[in-house]
């Protein structure tokens, strides 16, 4: 039974914008260390950077919380499999609000163009 539904669009200049007007810090306020590992070995980094970004948001709209109920962006973490299929793991609010839900499981779908990135993710 699907628990929760969230879907979310950037414009990947919105995270180049934040990376030349605050560099790293940004990438880690937002990032854990694998996420920026895994974008940077991309020459289009910043389409992976906004796919990511996209995924936490849709995420944070499904569980029907956000940075205000003390979710931030890396309680999210959006990894790739050997077979570069996203998959996310949770930490602190983040997987506490998903446990509450009853979830068992999360299905993401990330997709971008040159401008713009988009994610759908369900909880069921």
């Amino acid at each position: 039974m699907i628990k929760g539904l969230g879907i979310d669009i950037v414009k990947i200049q919105r995270l180049i914008d934040g990376y030349e007007n605050f560099g790293e810090k940004f990438l880690n306020k937002i990032f854990t260390e694998q996420e920026i590992e895994y974008c940077n070995k991309h020459i289009n980094n910043f389409e992976h950077f906004a796919g990511k970004f996209a995924v936490k948001e849709a995420f944070m709209k499904a569980i029907g919380s956000g940075i205000r109920q003390g979710v931030w962006f890396k309680d999210i973490e959006i990894l790739n499999s050997y077979t570069q299929k996203p998959y996310v793991n949770l930490y602190n609010k983040a997987k506490l609000s998903f446990d509450e839900l009853q979830c068992n499981n999360i299905y993401i779908s990330i997709t971008h163009t040159d401008d713009i990135a988009a994610a759908v993710v369900v909880l069921e």
